[in-house]
């Protein structure tokens, strides 16, 4: 076979493939999870600026990313994205809320993590958002995170596993969050900035303390930082973490950090109802 009939050849097989995983991926759940952090990370990102506009979203790290939207089904908070980012910190996410032209009308920003200045993981998706491939993704959906044949696969092999407390798969997402390790004394100063850019369209900004395991507070009454947050940003707190210990939930983790699949459905909806309640 010459080079241009069998280049031809080549041509038609992956035209043909495309369109048939086209069919097939649009026949299965849509992958809320991706098999490394920075696919995972795309995939929130591209869902909160190619998608719809959502009415809510979580802000935050890869502790509040647990909460996927599809937990909150059928609640109060239904229409909901998640920008909990793997080894990323809340800025990036207040950023990206500011980045999608229709805002809001709920942010749920995460505690963990506030006082700390956004790292070389933050730069990248920051990047991501300015760069050629979410360009090529709004207009070819099938070149996006969560059409990739492994991250379709992962997520279905991750919905169909056994809940356990095993290791998580993903174990440079805690390495990398603890890695920034040096707050930095202007967080409120820097924070308050975005929250406020955030707000002034239209926006309400909520404060969110979920279980941490290992970091958790030794006394869930006492006074911690989500409290501190609270009085610096003039926001109020929803402590999941507080409510939990109070109902006498117990709380499972994957490697004494991250929430397992069950707690946190059941913390999202814990969420939701708290939210619906405190609103009537």
């Amino acid at each position: 076979m010459n080079p241009a009939r069998q280049t031809l050849h080549i041509l038609i097989l992956a035209a043909v493939l495309c369109v048939g995983w086209t069919v097939v991926v649009r026949s299965l759940p849509r992958a809320e999870l991706a098999e490394t952090n920075y696919e995972a990370n795309r995939l929130r990102i591209e869902r909160w600026l190619l998608d719809p506009p959502a009415s809510n979203v979580i802000v935050g790290t890869s502790i509040s990313g647990r909460l996927q939207p599809s937990f909150f089904e059928g609640t109060a908070l239904a229409s909901m994205a998640n920008l909990g980012l793997d080894g990323g910190n809340p800025e990036t996410g207040l950023a990206l809320v500011l980045a999608r032209p229709t805002p809001p009308a709920l942010v749920f920003l995460e505690v963990h993590r506030l006082r700390m200045p956004p790292g070389d993981n933050d730069q990248q998706m920051l990047d991501l958002i300015r760069g050629l491939g979410l360009k090529v993704s709004r207009q070819i959906p099938l070149t996006r995170a969560d059409q990739r044949p492994s991250t379709a696969l992962y997520a279905w092999l991750k919905r169909h596993r056994p809940e356990g407390g095993g290791a998580e798969p993903r174990t440079n997402v805690a390495e990398a969050e603890a890695a920034v390790v040096a707050e930095d004394p202007q967080w409120s100063e820097r924070i308050g900035r975005l929250v406020k850019s955030v707000e002034a369209r239209g926006t309400r900004v909520i404060l969110l303390q979920l279980p941490v395991g290992r970091e958790n507070p030794m006394d869930p009454e006492a006074t911690n930082f989500g409290t501190e947050a609270s009085g610096r940003l003039g926001l109020r707190l929803m402590d999941l973490y507080r409510l939990s210990v109070q109902s006498g939930e117990k709380v499972a983790y994957t490697d004494g950090l991250h929430l397992t699949t069950r707690s946190a459905s059941r913390l999202a909806r814990q969420l939701a109802d708290d939210f619906d309640r405190s609103s009537r």
